[in-house]
């Protein structure tokens, strides 16, 4: 290759070149319109779209409304025959429950007037035992006072018999210790 190759080649490239350049140019306007019209379009569409969705929502909105009145008309409708059944129902409960009551308080009633019956029962059983426990006790408080009278002599001849014992201990501790002082004469033997 020469220099003429080379700069034929280098015309080609500048002339390649340029000619890229011009198409990129060209490329370049085409898209930045393409991209106008498109967003153009896109702005429009949206602003369509826009419309479209507030006239759906506020369809919506009024359909929501209706069905929420409606919807509160039948809840307190129900609310209203709720009440009304749980007010019998309340009643009936009552009725019931004081038909159980009274019931209840007649065995109790039934109840006490046994235990009335029965504690007086007793209460007559307990008399005669306490009658009898006293009689008793007069025998044992007389047969005690004949006892004690008993028990008075013989504490005064007990008292005799000690003066009497004490005296002979007296007489015997003399004779030992004179048995003791003699032991040539009297031998004391103990332990036999």
């Amino acid at each position: 290759m020469n220099n003429e190759d080379f700069s034929r080649l280098e015309q080609l490239f500048f002339q390649f070149r340029s000619e890229t350049k011009e198409d990129s140019q060209k490329f370049n306007c085409e898209i930045k319109n393409d991209l106008n019209s498109f967003k153009d379009e896109i702005k429009e569409d949206s602003q369509k779209f826009k419309g479209e969705i507030k006239e759906d929502l506020n369809s919506f909105k009024d359909e929501i409304k209706e069905d929420s009145q409606k919807f509160k008309f039948d809840i307190k409708r129900d609310l209203l025959s709720f009440k009304d059944e749980i007010k019998e129902e309340f009643k009936h409960q009552l009725t019931v429950q004081r038909e159980d009551f009274q019931k209840q308080l007649s065995f109790i009633g039934e109840g006490f007037q046994m235990l009335s019956e029965k504690i007086d029962r007793v209460e007559t059983r307990l008399d005669k035992r306490i009658d009898c426990l006293e009689h008793k006790l007069d025998i044992v408080a007389a047969e005690t006072s004949n006892n004690t009278v008993a028990i008075q002599s013989l504490a005064v001849e007990t008292s005799g018999n000690t003066m009497a014992i004490r005296g002979l201990a007296a007489d015997l501790t003399a004779h030992r210790q004179d048995t003791e002082a003699h032991p040539t004469i009297y031998k004391v033997k103990e332990g036999i």
